[in-house]
C-alpha cells in the first residue's frame, strides 16, 4: 500500500485548475455576446428615432420648403457613413486594440445628437435657417462618427466572438435592433402627434438610446492581436488590383445604379403628407411597418441565398426597389380620379393602408439589400484583399448615396411624380444590370 502514491486529491485540484481557464474563456465570450447585441440593438433604436426617410425628412419639411434640403438628409445619412470607411479601414487594420476607436466614435455619434436636442430643447436659435444649419452640422458629425466607429466595431465583434457563434450573434443585433425599431415606432407616432415639440424628445430618446450603446462598447471583452499596422500609401496601393478585375466592377456598377434608384425615398413620406393628406404621425405606423416587414422577410432572403445564390437576392432587390416608385406613381393616379374615389367608402383610410404597402416593400428591400451585401462582398473578396474590397466599395457607394439631393432638385422644378419615375427607371437599369454579375462559384475568379 506504501508504493501507492496519493494522486486523488491533487490530481483533482490540477483539474479545477486547468479547466478554470476555459470557464474564464465562457465567461468572457458569454458577456461579450450580450453586451454586443445590447450594443447593436441600442443602435438601430437611435437610428430608428431619428430616421432619416420617415422622421429627418418631416423635420426639414416643416423647416424649409426646399426639397433640396429635404434629400440632402438621407444623402448625408449614406455618403457620409460610408465614405469614412476607406480611411477607416487603413488606419486601424492591423492594431493590437479596436476598443478605443470603437467607443470613441459611439461617444461622438451620440454627443452630436446629444447637442441636437439640447439646442431645440433650450430654443436659443431664433430662425429656422439657423436651426437648419445645426442640424445638418450635428447629423454630419453624427454619420461620419457612425461610420467610422463601424470598421472597428466590427473587428471588435469579430475579435470577441468565436468564429462558430458570430453568425448568430450578427443576426440576434439585428433581431432585437429590428423589435426594438418596432417600438420606435410607437414612440415616433406619438411624438410627432404632439406637434414640433415631439422632435426634442425624440432627439433626446436617440441620444440615451446612442450613450447606452456606447457604454456597452465598453464592456466587450477583445482579445487583442498583435500589431501589424499598414499604412495609407499601402492601402490605397491595393486598390488598383482589385478594380482590375471584372467581377468587382461590374458589381459596382450594379450597386451603384441600385443606390441610383434610392433618389424618390426621402419624398415618399413627404408625398403622403403634402398630397394624399396624411398626417404627420402616420410616420410613426409607417416606420413600424417597415420594421415588421425587415424582421418577417429575413428568413426568407436567408433562404434565398442559401438555395439560389446572392445574385438572385440581389434581382430581387432590385425588383423591390421597383416596385415602390411604382406603387406611389399608381396610387397617386387613382387618388385623382373621380370615378375610382366614388366607388370607396372612406378614401383616407384607403389610402393610409394602400400606401403603407410602399413601406413595407421599403422594409423588405432593406432587409435583402443588407445581407445580399455583406456576402456579395464575401464571394467576390480573396481572403487577403478583402478590407480594400469593402473600402473601395463603400466609398464609391459614398459618393453616390448623395444622389436623393438631386431628386429634390426633380421635385422642386418637376413635381413627385417625375421623381417616382426617375426612380423607377433607375431601377429597371439596375435589375437589367444584375444579369452580368457573377454567380457564387465564379466570383472569386
Amino acid at each position: 500500500m506504501s508504493d501507492t502514491p496519493p494522486l486523488a486529491r491533487p490530481a483533482a485540484a490540477e483539474d479545477v485548475r486547468a479547466r478554470s481557464p476555459v470557464r474564464s474563456e465562457r465567461q468572457r465570450v458569454r458577456q461579450s455576446f450580450l453586451f454586443g447585441v445590447a450594443n447593436g440593438g441600442l443602435l438601430l433604436l437611435g437610428d430608428a428615432l431619428i430616421h432619416p426617410v420617415l422622421v429627418l425628412a418631416v423635420f426639414v419639411d416643416r423647416l424649409s420648403e426646399s426639397q433640396v434640403l429635404v434629400g440632402l438628409v438621407p444623402a448625408l445619412s449614406v455618403s457620409l457613413w460610408f465614405l469614412p470607411q476607406a480611411v477607416a479601414a487603413a488606419l486601424v487594420e492591423g492594431r493590437r486594440s479596436q476598443l478605443p476607436w470603437a467607443a470613441w466614435g459611439g461617444v461622438v455619434r451620440a454627443l452630436a445628437i446629444g447637442l441636437l436636442a439640447a439646442i431645440l430643447l433650450a430654443g436659443s436659435l431664433g430662425s429656422d435657417r439657423q436651426l437648419l444649419i445645426a442640424f445638418f452640422l450635428c447629423y454630419a458629425v453624427y454619420n461620419l462618427a457612425a461610420g467610422f466607429a463601424f470598421v472597428p466595431l466590427v473587428e471588435l465583434s469579430a475579435r470577441a466572438i468565436p468564429a462558430d457563434r458570430r453568425g448568430f450573434f450578427f443576426s440576434q443585433r439585428n433581431f432585437w435592433g429590428a423589435l426594438l425599431a418596432l417600438l420606435a415606432g410607437l414612440v415616433v407616432q406619438r411624438a410627432l402627434a404632439s406637434g414640433d415639440a415631439g422632435f426634442t424628445v425624440l432627439f433626446a430618446t436617440s441620444f440615451a438610446a446612442l450613450a447606452l450603446a456606447a457604454y456597452t462598447t465598453l464592456w466587450i471583452a477583445e482579445r487583442p492581436a498583435p500589431a501589424q499596422p499598414r499604412s495609407l500609401r499601402a492601402w490605397f496601393h491595393n486598390v488598383p488590383a482589385v478594380l482590375a478585375r471584372r467581377s468587382v466592377r461590374r458589381f459596382l456598377v450594379f450597386r451603384s445604379f441600385l443606390a441610383l434608384s434610392t433618389i424618390a425615398d426621402p419624398f415618399f413620406i413627404v408625398y403622403a403628407q403634402h398630397r394624399l393628406g396624411l398626417p404627420a404621425e402616420t410616420a410613426g405606423t409607417y416606420l413600424a411597418l417597415s420594421a415588421i416587414a425587415r424582421v418577417a422577410t429575413n428568413p426568407l432572403w436567408g433562404w434565398v441565398v442559401s438555395r439560389w445564390g446572392n445574385r438572385q437576392l440581389l434581382q430581387v432587390t432590385a425588383m423591390l426597389r421597383l416596385l415602390m416608385p411604382l406603387l406611389a406613381v399608381t396610387l397617386g393616379v387613382l387618388v385623382r380620379w373621380d370615378r375610382f374615389l366614388s366607388l370607396i367608402g372612406d378614401v383616407e383610410r384607403f389610402v393610409f393602408i394602400a400606401f403603407s404597402l410602399v413601406f413595407l416593400t421599403y422594409g423588405a428591400a432593406l432587409s435583402a439589400q443588407m445581407l445580399a451585401n455583406f456576402t456579395a462582398v464575401l464571394d467576390l473578396a480573396r481572403p487577403h484583399e478583402r478590407p480594400t474590397l469593402v473600402g473601395v466599395t463603400n466609398s464609391v457607394l459614398g459618393v453616390v448615396a448623395l444622389v436623393p439631393m438631386l431628386g429634390g432638385l426633380v421635385v422642386d422644378r418637376f413635381g413627385f411624380d417625375a421623381v417616382f419615375v426617375l426612380a423607377l427607371m433607375l431601377a429597371l437599369l439596375a435589375l437589367v444590370t444584375s444579369g452580368l454579375l457573377a454567380g457564387p462559384r465564379r466570383a472569386v475568379r
